[in-house]
């Protein structure tokens, strides 16, 4: 049985806690969109693409494609060429190329790569040149190398983090990066040197409600998010453009669903989304991005199907999606770009291996 299945819950479902899900960076003429999820149960990356047109889901040649046990974290490199899966239960990392714009994928040379032992999280540098992996046990983020290839080197960078570090994101400029630390109550923050990779910790971690499990940055770098799984909340912080260093905003935190599992906001920054595990819903706000204010949508939540755990929305801003990890799917929505609010897909959900644990979606210009 998977690591933690039995540490914060026992209900209905063998399930387990971990990282989930990451947001790509917007990039403009996009022509290409992939979703990859990864497939706690199955042991497995479902890999679909986007039509543009309707944002239907339409699985990849070969997928999908076999990783180790229990993938639980699963992010692209920037540029989109590369795939990333954490396999918590193999030690490991399943490394992919992306070979044309069919979206068939092929593993990297070298791969799976070690990474020892309970590796929760993922996040790739904006320079594609490192990896950053939280260690849950050794309450520490590691380094990765990355090399032209796409495969993965260790590092003799290390830096600890509170107890039990879960979520782990970079911001969008490189200077700074976070982690969730799932039993302190808090976030640590870090200074990123970006010719080398290494990471100068922030002295005070920031506190925030209980059981934090995800971070999300906006787009402009300025606000960080974090869901509380414990406290049905999201916490708002904002970030010093200098230090990396938060402070929370005003009426932080902001009552979401039942067990907040995944943040994210829309590539423009006015709308946040949150999959709410305990109330099979997602919840949306609009967001003031100067002072990180949340004021829920009207019509908000919106119903997904059985335990969400991530929320993405797609570099086209046109699309949700959310994985359901107890009904093995991803619910699709319409978004209303001008107020934020969503409308289920016609077809939705798409089925996806079992267990789908971690979303992220990527999109670029040309693979060919």
């Amino acid at each position: 049985m998977y690591k933690h299945s039995s540490i914060f819950f026992s209900v209905v479902l063998s399930l387990s806690l971990s990282f989930s899900v990451f947001a790509q960076t917007p990039r403009v003429n996009v022509q290409n969109e992939f979703v990859y999820s990864a497939n706690q149960g199955a042991h497995n990356l479902s890999a679909f693409k986007v039509d543009l047109q309707s944002g239907r889901l339409s699985p990849v040649p070969g997928a999908p494609y076999k990783t180790g046990e229990f993938p639980v974290s699963v992010f692209t490199s920037r540029d989109g060429r590369y795939v990333y899966v954490v396999n918590q239960g193999s030690k490991t990392i399943s490394g992919f190329k992306v070979l044309d714009s069919s979206g068939a994928l092929a593993a990297i040379k070298g791969s799976p790569f070690d990474v020892g032992r309970y590796p929760d999280a993922i996040v790739v540098s904006p320079d594609n040149r490192f990896a950053y992996v939280t260690k849950e046990d050794d309450n520490k983020v590691v380094a990765l190398r990355i090399d032209d290839d796409g495969a993965l080197h260790a590092t003799d960078i290390a830096a600890p983090t509170g107890k039990h570090p879960i979520s782990v994101n970079v911001s969008p400029d490189g200077k700074f990066l976070y982690v969730t630390n799932f039993y302190a109550y808090t976030v640590s923050s870090y200074q990123i040197d970006r010719e080398t990779g290494g990471l100068t910790k922030n002295t005070a971690d920031v506190k925030t409600d209980e059981r934090p499990i995800y971070v999300h940055i906006s787009p402009d770098n300025r606000l960080v998010f974090v869901s509380n799984y414990g406290s049905t909340t999201v916490s708002v912080y904002r970030s010093d453009l200098r230090t990396g260093e938060l402070n929370e905003v005003k009426g932080s935190p902001f009552m979401a669903g039942a067990q907040p599992y995944s943040v994210t906001t829309d590539p423009e920054q006015n709308f946040l989304y949150v999959a709410n595990w305990g109330s099979h819903d997602v919840t949306a706000f609009s967001l003031n991005s100067d002072t990180g204010e949340l004021k829920e949508l009207e019509g908000s939540p919106y119903s997904t199907d059985w335990f969400p755990y991530a929320v993405v929305v797609d570099p086209s801003k046109n699309y949700v999606y959310v994985a359901n990890n107890g009904s093995d799917t991803v619910t699709a929505y319409h978004r209303n770009i001008k107020n934020g609010k969503l409308e289920r897909m016609s077809g939705t959900p798409f089925i996806t291996g079992k267990g789908p644990y971690s979303l992220t979606v990527s999109g670029f210009a040309s693979l060919d």
